[in-house]
């Protein structure tokens, strides 16, 4: 038997966003080194053979003395307990990771300047590319070894998978899977992948929740080999987890009701946490708000007044909080019938469903064209503490939320005409 501990994105000097404020003095706690301090302690009590790193272990190239000290110190234990540290360097950190391995014994830089390069590990033999510099646009797959033996051969790599046109060294999964090797274990993308079955290939995600939309566990894999094939496990030992959560409204009698509905939420996503695993220390809770109801034109203004004043509370070891609210009722308006309207209302109607359906062949041109107003408000200095960096689904909701408030009022507008 081999096992390794493989650790994905890490990021060391990267802050987590999107904490509530009341939390901000815990940043430090609940960010990429804590999350390290937590792999290497795993690594040592789970008397791993070796730690793998898939690259981006540094945010930033100019982060030599933000990570050194606590890379350091991580590695310093792992030499302690006779565990080597293997790197590839990721488009982040290809510059400082190549400095850090000559200043750090005990972690050794797989593949510099994007040679593929072997290291044993017990019976595992890890083969690693490293970025040589931040935007590669060649395939490294082409220039990999032939093996006469492939079995026990463990792929480390950083890279952009099903991306034809990346700058981040692309690579295609049927390639990955005509090499023939035991498995692939890669970085870059932060979503862990499932990893399943006896020839694991895909991604490890980050190893710490870095934004608030990379919700789920976040932790390093354990890989075992038995002589014959790899198991992977997913050990979800971050401080910081982001969950995505929804609260049916169809039996809440109004808005003074959902305070409480997201307590239970909570409550009950903690219990069925804890009964699993040991749980994190802080959830940030992303609540969609789902059912019909009977409060709609209150709905709007109430998630507002919630994610506002709410403030982190304890269930058992876990404090909690609501980062995000999203509005995902059933619509008290028929927005089929209003949009064939000609007027402002049919004409908002029309687009609140392009946005709810993301098929639609005008959904994209909606997006993009609000990404840059989204963009420059995010940016501003009184948002400095929060995610900034919206995704597609972000920019949809505040949308979709903007949409509907301004349809409400729209309507109460004509009502009030009558």
């Amino acid at each position: 038997m081999t096992r390794l501990l493989a650790v994905g994105d890490l990021h060391l000097g990267r802050t987590p966003s999107a904490l509530h404020p009341d939390l901000q003095a815990r940043r430090a706690e609940l960010g990429p080194e804590a999350a390290w301090t937590r792999c290497v302690t795993a690594a040592i009590d789970q008397a791993v053979d070796g730690v793998v790193m898939a690259g981006d272990v540094v945010e930033r190239s100019r982060d030599l003395l933000v990570a050194y000290g606590d890379l350091r110190q991580g590695i310093d234990r792992l030499a302690a307990a006779g565990i080597p540290v293997v790197a590839v360097a990721g488009n982040h950190d290809t510059l400082v990771l190549p400095r850090l391995a000559a200043e750090i014994d005990n972690l050794q830089l797989l593949g510099a300047g994007g040679s593929w390069q072997e290291r044993r590990i017990g019976q595992l033999r890890i083969l690693g590319w490293s970025f040589p510099r931040r935007h590669v646009r060649r395939d490294p797959l082409k220039d990999f070894p032939a093996l006469d033996d492939a079995a026990g051969v463990v792929g480390l790599l950083h890279c952009d998978r099903d991306q034809r046109d990346s700058a981040y060294a692309p690579v295609s999964s049927r390639d990955l899977e005509r090499t023939g090797i035991a498995g692939w274990l890669l970085g870059h993308i932060h979503q862990p992948d499932p990893l399943q079955g006896p020839r694991p290939i895909g991604y490890l995600g980050s190893v710490s929740a870095l934004r608030a939309s990379e919700t789920g566990p976040r932790g390093p894999w354990r890989i075992d080999w038995n002589g014959h094939q790899l198991e992977a496990t997913h050990l979800a030992l971050a401080p910081l987890r982001f969950s995505a959560l929804e609260i049916d409204l169809s039996d809440l009698d109004g808005p003074d009701d959902l305070a409480a509905a997201a307590l239970d939420a909570g409550r009950r996503h903690v219990r069925t946490l804890l009964a699993a695993t040991d749980g994190p220390d802080v959830i940030g809770l992303r609540l969609t708000l789902t059912g019909r109801c009977c409060f709609e034109h209150r709905l709007a203004e109430a998630a507002e007044q919630l994610l506002a004043e709410s403030r982190p509370w304890q269930e058992g070891p876990v404090q909690l909080f609501i980062q995000h609210l999203l509005i995902a009722t059933d619509p008290a308006h028929d927005l089929e019938r209003l949009a064939r309207q000609s007027d402002p209302c049919g004409l908002l109607a029309q687009r609140l469903l392009i946005l709810q359906d993301t098929s639609h062949a005008d959904h994209a041109r909606l997006i993009e064209q609000a990404r840059p107003h989204l963009a420059d408000a995010a940016g501003r200095r009184e948002f400095q503490a929060l995610d900034t960096e919206l995704d597609e689904s972000e920019i949809r909701h505040w949308l979709i939320q903007a949409g509907r408030i301004a349809l409400h009022q729209l309507l109460a507008q004509k009502q009030t005409r009558r």
